[in-house]
């Protein structure tokens, strides 16, 4: 098990409640990965961009898939609901964890690498490649971390929808950051 400190304290050790919680979309969104971080590590390794519509899509699919599956009766409503959220929160948050743990390792193995060259080692080429192959997995499953978390974002939106009964439209940015801005003014 590795050992993580919380950002800025040297004695405080940080467990990894992530781990134990249940899966909820807000624990999703809490171990999600920055798309901001993932843009500049596509970019880095020379990988193909996320999509970004992909939560869009989902969203839409998802809700096509509603529409025509889903159940008359309110508790089977519910249930298949829940169900449809859960797999895709389950999904991703397990992609997160994976691509954590690959960064984890990717980091222990550069560190081994580095402690080597500054210990004097000659034959250093195995520990490069071995470092540089966790490093490239670990940006892999880190983009496919992102795309599991945008689409159960799609999913979740859908479900929600679903479950208030309104009916589906597609996402509208503009409209909703004028909704935002407009509850800002009226706060004061």
């Amino acid at each position: 098990m590795r050992i993580e400190l919380l950002p800025g304290m040297t004695n405080v050790v940080r467990f990894p409640v992530e781990r134990r919680a249940r899966p909820t979309l807000g624990l999703l969104r809490d171990i999600a990965p920055d798309v901001r971080e993932v843009m500049s590590l596509a970019e880095a390794f020379g990988m193909e961009m996320p999509a970004p519509d992909l939560r869009g899509r989902t969203d839409a699919a998802t809700a096509e898939h509603i529409a025509t599956n889903a159940p008359v009766t309110p508790a089977e409503l519910a249930a298949f609901l829940a169900e449809l959220e859960g797999i895709a929160v389950r999904r991703a948050i397990l992609a997160c964890r994976d691509a954590h743990d690959a960064s984890l390792a990717a980091a222990d193995a550069q560190k081994v690498l580095l402690d080597a060259r500054t210990a004097g080692s000659f034959w250093t080429e195995p520990l490069q490649e071995k470092a540089e192959a966790r490093t490239d997995r670990a940006a892999v499953l880190l983009l496919a971390a992102h795309a599991q978390a945008e689409q159960a974002e799609g999913v979740a939106r859908a479900v929600a929808l679903a479950r208030h009964r309104e009916p589906w439209s597609p996402r509208d940015s503009v409209a909703e950051m004028d909704f935002l801005l407009d509850v800002h003014r009226a706060a004061g």
